[in-house]
This record gives C-alpha cells, sequence and structure tokens, in this order.
C-alpha cells in the first residue's frame, strides 16, 4: 500500500490545531476524513519503533496457584508480539517462524498448560490475525508463516479444541448467552478462540472429518460458536454493552475477540460485530477527555489501574484520533490496530469536539445481579429482570465525573465480576492523571466487592463505605488526590478545597474528621469514621468569580443531618438525600432513583429503548442508526 504523505502531514498540521484535551471547534466531514485516513500512515509509524529489535523470550513463571500449570502469559505474549512485528515488517522472518513454534511446541500435548485460565488462549488472537494474514492462504502476504510451522498451529489448535471446546456451551436460548464462565472477558476469550480454532480445523484434511470429545465435528462447532456469537453481539447491545464496564484492562481482553469477529467473520457477523464496536466507542468518546476515560468502572485494581489515565484505550485514541500519544503496540492492543475497522465521523466527532459536546449527563443502565447462587466464578448467570445499576457521569469539558447507581445489597446479590474493584471519581482536563476518587483500602489480594454506594446528581456526589455483610474485603474508606494536575489545597471547617486546570472541587468527610496518607502518585485522604458519607462537588471555574466565591457557596450550602438521613443542597441547586442506613435508594429533588428506566443508553449523543435494538447516535446532523434487529 502507498501512502500520500503530503495528505499525511496535513492530517497532522490539523491536529496541531487544537489541543491534547479539546478542540476549539467542530469538525466538518472532510477534516474528520482526513484524520481517519491518518490511521494507516501512524500504525506504521507505531510499527516502525519495533524494526529490528530482537526476540527475547520471557521465562515461564511459577504457578499461580498450587496444582496448576506454569504462568506462561508473559512467555507467550513475548514470542507472539515478536511475531507479529517481524511479520507485519517483513522483516526476521525466519526468527518469527521459530518464535511461533516455540509457543506452540510447549502447548501442544501439554494438557494442564492449555487448561491454564491464565496462559494459554491470552495471545490466540494475535496468532490467529497472523495465520489469517500471512498463512498459507493469507490476505495479506501469504506463505510468510511457513508450511512447518502452519501445521503446528494447526495441532495445536486441534489438541486445544477437541478436549475444550464444547457445543453446549453454545446454548443461548435458555441463558440468553448472560451465563458466563470464569469472567467476561475469560468467557469471550474461550469461545472467540474455540471458533477461530474450529474455523481453519473445518477446512483442514487432517482434521475435518474428527469428532471433539463432545462427539461433533469442527464444522459443527463452527457453526454453533457462529450463532452464538451472533446472539451474544445482539444481547449486549440491547443491555448495556458489558457487565466488566468501561474497564480498560479487561474491556481489551473482550473487545480483541470482536475485532477478530468482525474481520474475518461472514457478512451477518461482520455486520453485527461492527455496529457494537461502533457502540462502544460511540460511549468511550461521550465520556473521555484527551482519550482518559471517566465515568464508573468495575473491575479497576489499586495502584496504576485506579490512577492512570493511560490505559489501552487512551493508546488506542492516538491510532484512531490523532489525539494522546503514539506508542508501539505489544499484546492484544496488535490484534485492535491491525484490523479493518475504523471509528464513524460521527463518533470521531463526539470524541475530539470536546468544547462543542457541551455539558451533559450520561445515563446507562447495565445488568449486574446475579441469579440467586450464580454470583462466582465459574459459574456467573446474570438476572436480566432487573439489572439493578444505573451508570451516571456529568460530564463537562473542563472535568468529568461518574458513580454507579444500586440499592444497598448484601455482595452475594451482585455477581462479583460487577461488584468488584467498582471505580467512581472524577477526572480533569490539564493533565492525563488528574484525578480524585474514593476508594476503600484494600487487602492484600488487592480485591473488594461492593465497597461502597452513592448517589450523584451533576456534578455533586455523596458515596460511603458499605459495611461487611454488605461489602466483602473492604477496608476503612479514603479518597485519592492525584499529584497530576492538583493543586492550591485549602482546609476550611471541615471542607477540603482543591482546584485544577478549570475546575473547583470541595470534598468533605461528614462525621467526624480525616487525616492525610502520602502516596507516590498523590496522597489519600483517609476519614476517621469509615463509615462516614463524603460529599464530593466539582464545578468549573467559568462558573465562579474566583476560588473564593467558590468556597463559600459551599461552606453556605445546607447540610442536615437526622439520625442517619443525610439531606445536602448541592451548589447546583439539587435537594439530595441520603440514607445512611442503607434501608432506601436517596432520593433527589423528592425523586427515588429510578434503576429500571425505559433507556438503557440516555445522552443527547447516544440514546436506545432498553431491550429494543435500536440505538441512534447522533451529534450536530450526523447521524448512525444501529438496528441489531435482524434475523439471526
Amino acid at each position: 500500500m502507498k501512502f500520500n504523505h503530503d495528505k499525511i502531514k496535513i492530517v497532522f498540521l490539523l491536529i496541531c490545531c487544537f489541543s491534547v484535551e479539546n478542540s476549539l471547534f467542530a469538525l466538518n466531514d472532510e477534516q474528520l476524513l482526513k484524520i481517519r485516513d491518518g490511521y494507516s500512515e501512524r500504525r506504521e509509524q507505531a510499527f516502525a519503533q519495533l524494526k529490528g529489535k530482537p526476540l527475547v523470550v520471557a521465562k515461564k513463571s511459577p504457578p499461580l496457584e498450587p496444582g496448576r500449570a506454569l504462568f506462561t502469559r508473559s512467555f507467550s505474549y513475548s514470542l507472539v508480539d515478536f511475531a507479529f512485528k517481524a511479520l507485519w515488517l517483513n522483516e526476521q522472518i525466519d526468527v518469527a517462524n521459530s518464535a511461533l513454534v516455540q509457543n506452540a511446541d510447549y502447548y501442544i500435548d501439554n494438557l494442564p498448560a492449555m487448561k491454564d485460565r491464565d496462559s494459554f488462549y491470552w495471545a490466540a488472537d494475535e496468532w490467529l490475525r497472523l495465520l489469517e494474514y500471512f498463512g498459507s492462504k493469507g490476505s495479506k502476504k501469504p506463505g510468510l508463516i511457513t508450511k512447518e510451522t502452519e501445521e503446528k498451529l494447526y495441532k495445536m489448535m486441534w489438541q486445544y479444541n477437541k478436549v475444550f471446546s464444547k457445543i453446549a456451551k453454545a446454548e443461548y436460548k435458555v441463558s440468553n448467552t448472560w451465563f458466563i464462565d470464569e469472567s467476561e472477558n475469560h468467557h469471550i476469550q474461550r469461545f472467540s478462540t474455540y471458533w477461530h480454532f474450529a474455523k481453519f480445523l473445518k477446512n483442514h484434511p487432517d482434521y475435518m472429518n474428527l469428532k471433539y470429545d463432545d462427539g461433533y465435528t469442527s464444522q459443527q462447532h463452527f457453526e454453533a460458536w457462529t450463532i452464538y456469537i451472533k446472539h451474544w453481539t445482539v444481547e449486549r447491545a440491547k443491555k448495556g454493552l458489558f457487565i466488566e464496564m468501561a474497564n480498560e484492562s479487561y474491556g481489551l481482553e473482550t473487545l480483541k475477540g470482536v475485532y477478530n469477529f468482525y474481520d474475518f467473520g461472514d457478512k451477518q457477523m461482520r455486520s453485527l460485530t461492527g455496529k457494537l464496536l461502533d457502540l462502544y466507542w460511540a460511549t468511550w468518546a461521550e465520556e473521555q477527555l484527551g482519550g482518559v476515560s471517566g465515568g464508573s468502572k468495575n473491575r479497576v485494581y489499586p495502584g496504576k489501574e485506579s490512577k492512570s489515565g493511560r490505559g489501552e484505550f487512551w493508546k488506542m485514541a492516538w491510532y484512531y484520533l490523532g489525539i494522546a500519544k503514539p506508542t508501539p503496540p505489544s499484546h492484544n492492543l496488535m490484534t485492535l490496530i491491525a484490523s479493518d475497522y475504523r471509528m464513524p465521523l460521527v463518533v470521531m466527532d463526539i470524541a475530539l469536539d470536546t468544547k462543542g459536546r457541551g455539558i451533559f449527563e450520561v445515563k446507562q443502565r447495565k445488568l449486574g445481579l446475579a441469579v440467586k447462587g450464580y454470583y462466582n466464578s465459574p459459574d456467573y448467570r446474570l438476572r436480566q429482570d432487573s439489572g439493578g445499576l444505573v451508570r451516571y457521569s456529568y460530564c463537562t469539558p473542563e472535568f468529568i465525573i461518574g458513580t454507579a447507581h444500586f440499592e444497598a445489597r448484601k455482595w452475594q446479590d451482585w455477581t462479583l465480576i460487577s461488584s468488584q474493584n467498582r471505580w467512581q471519581g472524577v477526572i480533569f482536563a490539564g493533565d492525563d492523571n488528574a484525578r480524585i476518587f474514593p476508594q476503600c483500602s484494600l487487602n492484600d489480594t488487592y480485591r473488594t466487592y461492593n465497597q461502597h454506594w452513592s448517589v450523584q446528581s451533576k456534578g455533586c456526589m455523596i458515596t460511603q463505605k458499605l459495611p461487611e455483610g454488605y461489602a466483602r474485603d473492604g477496608k476503612p474508606m479514603r479518597v485519592f488526590f492525584s499529584n497530576a494536575g492538583l493543586s492550591n489545597y485549602q482546609e476550611r471547617n471541615g471542607w477540603v478545597f482543591v482546584e485544577s486546570q478549570e475546575a473547583y472541587t470541595a470534598l468533605k468527610c461528614v462525621s467526624k474528621g480525616f487525616n492525610w496518607l502520602n502516596d507516590t502518585d498523590g496522597k489519600w485522604l483517609v476519614c476517621e469514621d469509615e463509615l462516614t458519607p463524603i460529599i464530593m462537588e466539582v464545578v468549573r471555574k467559568a462558573d465562579y468569580q474566583n476560588y473564593t466565591a467558590f468556597q463559600e457557596k459551599i461552606l453556605n450550602s445546607p447540610l442536615k443531618i437526622a439520625g442517619k438521613k443525610l439531606t445536602y443542597h448541592s451548589t447546583y441547586g439539587d435537594d439530595i438525600v441520603f440514607n445512611g442506613d442503607y434501608s432506601t435508594l436517596s432520593t433527589i429533588n423528592g425523586k427515588i432513583i429510578d434503576l429500571q428506566p425505559d433507556l438503557v443508553y440516555d445522552s443527547p449523543f447516544i440514546n436506545s429503548v432498553w431491550d429494543s435494538g435500536k440505538i441512534k447516535i447522533s451529534k450536530d446532523g450526523r447521524y448512525l442508526n444501529l438496528d441489531f434487529t435482524e434475523k439471526i
């Protein structure tokens, strides 16, 4: 493929016209197309950073638990990543083939290693894509993967699918695809691997007529998983996308399979999964600043994942939109950037026109509650009558603050993949890592479940730790303030005030006081009463004469406590009643929080009725209608 370098220069000049965090104006179709057309050039720049690098094989690690095989995820990634960059760049072809063979040789006839859920299939999407591109029938440069290497890959695919792929698991009429194995990302990593292996095996003369352990052939498995995947895709669009919501780590492991369905599935699969990707990226686009995603999330581990804005989708923002910063690809990011999928112009516009998006609310209805008794791994079953959870975000060009609304329930009511390490808080324009978020301190496993519950209206959030019995493994409540982007701390009458580049924040532990605990990336405000409600208000600087005026407004905001009931009148003019005894949902201006709204996606840019399968994405005259109601 030849690139028009003059055209690409125009793209980069255009990108330089607006800052990383915010565009200054809405972009017309021609400008958006130039940015989109620059994708291939940006991708080649990224791969060029890997040119000539030698193969360095990662060591196999001890088992993660007694009785399990060696932990070999990094080992496999090191081999497959090298092969991907080498074959893509058409260099070190012999070494690339040797790397693929070395990875295959370890797993062939090693059933415990294949069975290990944290090792085998994590890199499968990458080398399957390589086989699609560079195998004997490859779509890009056929034959770069030698016949000998290809046979090794087929043998590995057969050894795995024969034992582990079960047509019974492709059932969708009873489960509606909401029976989930291990976790959401593990579930799709498995069935995408079963499907893709069967896609190859059904056409290979040595394997096409052989039967799996469940008595069916690769052709039959391929057909069953193809139908399952289509129903799975439709269900995610109709019922709020993923359980592991807005997660940039596990979210990548989930989406990589969708990208392979899009690029290598049949016409209907490509259509359905392409629309699902459109929807996913649209929901991401409206809740991000400069590629940094805001809003409520779950399964977000403490440390870097909680504190940093530079996740995997921040990296993808550079490829798709020319914002954020270029990073050389690795691991499953290889699958995403090599794909033919591109964002629609309306989604690009939502992402780039931060100023033009204005100030708005986002509500998304989610599944999360478990069918009784099925809250834990390996057999999760989601309730579909009431998902129990609504994401709420308040978005401005200066900050995005978000939480999840749900009842104070016992932790066993929730699937653990929904309640684990829930993240809420605020991100700020001006620095990728600028943020404030409440988070219970964690035990040695770095996991807590159902740790807090909250209410939010516009830029005002009230949150409270849930006690043991409601929560599992939650330690004392504290609030993180990043070093990045925050300054000018002041304390008045029990309130902490801090400012970012374009916003002011106030925070208060309602009961008792607090202490400060330093951290390498910021500092923690630790509440003396671990069950105290915490009030956080975030506002735009542009809405106040100065910092002092904001502080005075906060200090004069009515706050009443009657037993366990907190009543607060926010600076936004909302009356919020928060029931700290966990008895009932909070009210906002006299209305109880609605956990079963009619709309599954509700914002100025994305709208859809729950379970309808019809979704409209729109902005400034551009629109995209996604219809998931076609017959499968």
